[in-house]
């Protein structure tokens, strides 16, 4: 409570004693108690008008909504109470039944009803429950409002005046019936000045209540104690007015408090027992009428059930989905996943049926988020997504795993089918680039997959152990150049099998240099090629998976230059990039069987290479196929840089060192390789680098 709330108060406390004061002192004076009763009468009300239209300026929503009605609501009444005054001054027989203050009267009840909807309950209009709650209160409110206030004040005689004096009480118990069921249906949130408006009204009830009565047993005069009762509401009418504009009231979330959603029940159980109890007192029968209001608020209480229990049902489905959704994609997330996954082993031991997996992991998704923020980062995996969705068949559990990896269990499918289709998954993924908003940027994916499958007839399948598995796989795939499919156990491509594991650090260490240096892949290049030429020349599996190995890293000695202001260029210079490689090899990761082959790969075959100058068998023949497969790479990347596809002035340019600087025994396998379509052309380095109308830019 603030200053302008107490000063309220504390004046509004100083009228009523200065009212009731002079309405005792002037009982016996009937001119002061004319102008006590219908002038000064006027004051507060007057005050609530203009409280009220500063209430409606300064609030918002809802509660704007309703204090506009209640400035209107309150000027009617005020302009019954001049007109009311007028006729006490100008007609010896007083203002006649019914009148225009009557009108005016009636009309600011009709305008408060939606007034006090809007303020306190207009919430409970959009929930079904809500609303019938509201519907079940107010029948209760106003059967016990009938039964004690209304039914007693029915006229026998059904005149003009009768009928307008009978309506006041009518409508004082609509005012409170809404006003109960609004506030015990609505949401947890009620906006504090139309708490004070709500007590209000329920006080003007009874005081309309009173008013009735007297009227029906004697004359109304102006000196009467109901008077205070109307004082007393506008008083509080001024104090909602002063709290709307000071709390600047607007719309608040609000949600159906659970600990209040019991009382429309209880308000409609007691409203049928008090009805019952209240007839047999005093008639000795149920009348017709406590028999109608019963049997509609047992069928309302019947309806509540019913759509209570939808409702419930409704919010439990929709729990459900949350818990087992991944909110950004839509997908399910890695706890339903795990759930399936169990389930589905089963499944699979009953039907003698394989299990497969397929884990989808974006390649550097990170550069994604580093380069465009992490807003685009959540629309490309959003985008992945709906392209993952498209490219799985119906039968198939598609999840989000975590971060960018996705992971899908494929029921009843084999290694074999299992494979096709990730390959067919890859492509779909891969295929057109993703749009940034806002930005003429395209941005290009790759994923690395790889495959797991347990085959029937060999027990339960380990859970565990497949998503290891399948994990592995991708590892290797990233090994050797991202963007492909990687399968496991019997379903592993040889050579991909054979590729010596190296630490995931020091393959991120490899890319980091190519991407120093060039827009295309090249030591990713230069491990595939090596595998497939080791093999080709008959080196046994232990030589093809040091080869590959040392290819994927025979780069990484340049990461000194990389790091220097400037960084290097294509062709740097950099003769001592083999020998620090080898040590980074040898003392940091701990692979010293590669740490030869990469030290030699600048070795000529006629002996003028560097840094040991060794010539033919001197030199190892995984360090001689390297140095074939990078050079050829590094051709490649010239030409296509330039825009030619041909790979006859490559072939020359290989053919012209054969011989000096390259084994020609090596040659001559490579480029059957080459003729045979086997060695494929160095990629555009996925992601990190946008991709405008179709071109990259560096």
């Amino acid at each position: 409570m603030d200053r302008a709330q107490a000063t309220v108060i504390v004046v509004g406390v100083a009228w009523l004693s200065l009212y009731a004061t002079l309405l005792s002192y002037s009982r016996d004076m009937p001119e002061l108690a004319r102008f006590v009763g219908e002038v000064l009468y006027l004051v507060p009300i007057i005050a609530c008008v203009c409280l009220g239209v500063r209430a409606a300026t300064r609030t918002s929503g809802r509660v704007r909504v309703a204090w506009r009605l209640l400035v209107v609501s309150n000027a009617l009444w005020l302009l019954g109470e001049v007109i009311w005054a007028v006729y006490s001054y100008t007609s010896p027989a007083g203002p006649p039944v019914p009148s225009a203050a009557d009108a005016a009267y009636l009309a600011s009840y009709a305008v408060a009803l939606p007034a006090i909807v809007v303020g306190l309950g207009l919430g409970v209009v959009g929930r079904g429950q809500g609303l019938l709650d509201a519907l079940l209160v107010a029948a209760g409110a106003g059967a016990i409002g009938w039964q004690m206030i209304i039914a007693p004040l029915v006229p026998h005689d059904w005149t003009a005046a009768a009928l307008v004096t009978f309506l006041y009480p009518v409508f004082s118990v609509s005012v409170v019936s809404i006003l109960v069921a609004v506030m015990l249906s609505g949401s947890q949130y009620v906006p504090r000045s139309m708490i004070i408006v709500g007590a209000a009204f329920g006080l003007a009830a009874i005081t309309d209540g009173t008013y009735a009565y007297l009227t029906a047993v004697r004359e109304y005069e102006s000196w009467s104690w109901v008077n205070l009762g109307w004082q007393i509401e506008a008083v509080l009418l001024c104090l909602a007015a002063v709290t709307a504009a000071r709390r600047r009231e607007g719309d608040e979330a609000g949600v159906p408090d659970p600990d209040l959603t019991f009382l429309p029940a209880v308000v409609a159980v007691l409203a049928v027992g008090g009805l019952a109890l209240a007839d047999l007192l005093l008639v000795g029968r149920l009348s017709e009428v406590t028999l109608a209001v019963i049997m509609l608020l047992l069928l309302g209480l019947l309806v509540r059930q019913v759509v209570a229990t939808r409702d419930r049902t409704r919010l439990t489905q929709r729990l459900r989905t949350a818990a087992i959704t991944d909110p950004l994609t839509g997908l399910h997330n890695r706890r339903f996943f795990e759930e399936m996954l169990d389930l589905e082993a089963d499944r699979a031991v009953r039907r003698s049926a394989p299990l497969s997996l397929v884990l989808i992991d974006l390649d550097h998704f990170k550069e994604i988020n580093d380069t465009y923020g992490h807003s685009t980062g959540d629309a490309v995996l959003t985008e992945v997504a709906q392209r993952l969705r498209r490219s799985f068949r119906a039968g198939d559990l598609l999840c989000r795993y975590g971060g960018e990896e996705f992971l899908c269990l494929l029921p009843g499918t084999g290694g074999r089918d299992a494979l096709d289709l990730a390959e067919r998954v890859r492509q779909g993924l891969c295929g057109t680039p993703v749009s940034v908003l806002g930005s003429e940027d395209r941005i290009s994916l790759t994923a690395s997959l790889g495959v797991a499958t347990a085959e029937p007839g060999s027990g339960r399948a380990d859970i565990d152990r497949l998503i290891n598995d399948a994990d592995q796989a991708v590892y290797r795939a990233k090994a050797l150049g991202r963007d492909r499919v990687v399968g496991s156990g019997r379903y592993a491509a040889p050579e991909l099998d054979n590729a010596l594991p190296l630490p995931p650090p020091l393959v991120w260490l490899a890319d980091r240099v190519d991407r120093a240096v060039g827009e295309r892949e090249h030591s990713a290049a230069v491990a595939r090629w090596a595998l497939r030429t080791a093999a080709r020349l008959g080196l046994d599996d232990a030589a093809q998976r040091r080869t590959a190995a040392a290819a994927r890293v025979h780069d990484i000695g340049r990461i000194a230059t990389v790091a220097r202001p400037g960084g290097p260029g294509p062709h740097d210079g950099d003769r001592g990039h083999p020998e620090e490689g080898a040590r980074l090899l040898a003392e940091l990761a701990d692979l010293p069987e590669l740490a030869p082959l990469v030290a030699a790969h600048h070795e000529w075959y006629d002996g003028s290479g560097f840094p040991r100058g060794s010539a033919g068998g001197d030199i190892p023949i995984e360090a001689r196929i390297i140095a074939v497969c990078d050079a050829w790479a590094r051709l490649r990347n010239a030409a296509l840089a330039v825009g030619e596809p041909a790979v006859a002035g490559s072939r020359e340019e290989l053919l012209a060192g054969r011989g000096s600087r390259f084994d020609p025994a090596v040659v001559d396998a490579f480029l059957e390789l080459v003729a045979e379509g086997v060695v494929d052309e160095p990629a555009p380095l996925p992601l990190g680098r946008p991709v405008v109308s179709g071109r990259r830019t560096p």
